[in-house]
């Protein structure tokens, strides 16, 4: 998964339990979190973050300094 321009690219889904690498191409930090508080990861600004899959469901995800930042993440 890939957050460029203060946007998340998503794959169409993932894996439960799979090992999933968030990659910040922008220059300042964002979140990789669930709302559910399922997973929250801070990925540092031109750097990455690994997370575990949760179990099977939708995810409404979203960063939490930049909350216009949102998407979902299937995982089956």
């Amino acid at each position: 998964m890939t957050i460029n321009n203060f946007k998340f690219q998503l794959p169409a889904s993932v894996q439960a339990g799979a090992k999933i690498t968030v990659t910040n191409q922008d220059s300042t930090d964002h979140t990789f979190s669930d709302k559910g508080n399922a997973f929250d990861v801070t990925v540092k600004a031109k750097s990455s973050a690994t997370l575990t899959a949760p179990k099977a469901g939708s995810y409404s995800v979203y960063c939490k300094f930049h909350p216009y930042m949102t998407g979902t993440l299937v995982v089956k």
